[in-house]
């Protein structure tokens, strides 16, 4: 669609758009503009009613459409009216879907507040249910210790007395602490440094991140790190990692209160953006966290593709 870009780029400033969504996020992550593009379906005077920006690369040697880096969700984005949100939904999302390009599959995590799923499967694509965690009210942060498990409060202490909190940390130190919690797992960061700095550049320019660094308080050495985004309504916990040297002073701990305290200082809700591996999911449910389900889609060309995307 010619100017789908400024189309688009006119949408996210009508009305809220959340961050994974905006041109300039993508522009970073995705490494460019001509990395990725966005359908529409535009109302009959031209509004725009939906959108899905998408991420194209080529994966195996074929061409696909994917999850951007340090992207926790994509897919479709809508204007509702004022009624008839069923219907919307199923006549949007699949105006949508005819406008995405031929590729070989898709796979996307659509954001929490896209709830309706039908109208993908009615498209051929196939769903899952994932889950984050959210505080979706922080105003009152001493109800919100009151509430925290005895176990999480002693971490707490413990964070308090063993290190300092620098709330203007150097974005290449969490980045290599995220890169010692991949590596203690076995695995690899899923995404560049290169990608991340770009994203820092454009966040701290409009004030929409806060770098958070657990220093030790002997040695000064960062023991842990936690990378906060947000917009006007909500913020996320985009990256975080820690050293396992200070593995028992409570760090990464203190640093995820920090960022509840931030989020009660602003009025944000905030969406851990977390695994959904037992151990981690406990720590989200001591501060607060509840449950939130969001859709995983995938659609593939044949079988094969269909089980390597699911794996």
């Amino acid at each position: 669609m010619p100017g789908s870009k400024d189309r688009f780029a006119e949408f996210c400033q009508e009305g809220y758009v959340p961050l994974s969504h905006q041109p300039w996020w993508l522009d970073a992550v995705c490494g460019g503009p001509e990395h990725w593009d966005v359908a529409l379906v535009p109302a009959r005077k031209g509004t725009v009613q939906g959108a899905w920006p998408y991420f194209r690369k080529r994966r195996w040697g074929l061409p696909v459409i994917q999850l951007p880096p340090l992207t926790a969700y994509a897919g479709p984005w809508l204007r509702y009216p004022k009624a008839g949100r069923l219907a919307f939904e199923k006549k949007i999302i699949a105006g949508l879907i005819d406008q995405l390009p031929p590729v070989s599959f898709v796979q996307q995590c659509c954001h929490p507040e896209l709830q309706n799923a039908l109208p993908l499967l009615w498209a051929g694509f196939r769903q899952t249910t994932r889950y984050t965690y959210v505080l979706a009210d922080t105003h009152e942060l001493p109800k919100l210790y009151a509430n925290l498990k005895h176990g999480l409060r002693t971490e707490l202490r413990k964070a308090e007395r063993s290190t300092v909190l620098d709330r203007a940390g150097a974005p290449g130190e969490v980045f290599r602490l995220n890169r010692l919690s991949f590596g203690r797992k076995g695995q690899r960061q899923p995404y560049s440094e290169q990608a991340f700095l770009r994203l820092h550049e454009c966040l701290q320019a409009r004030g929409q991140a806060r770098c958070l660094l657990a220093l030790d308080r002997h040695s000064g050495r960062p023991a842990a790190g936690l990378y906060l985004v947000f917009d006007a309504r909500s913020a996320a916990v985009l990256l975080t990692g820690f050293d396992p040297a200070f593995g028992q002073q409570g760090a990464l701990h203190g640093l995820y209160w920090a960022a509840i305290r931030f989020c009660s200082e602003h009025s944000l809700r905030l969406d851990f953006e977390g695994s959904m591996e037992p151990g981690i999911e406990r720590v989200f449910r001591a501060f607060g966290g509840q449950l939130q389900p969001y859709s995983y889609i995938w659609k593939a060309g044949n079988r094969l593709l269909d089980l390597c995307i699911r794996h």
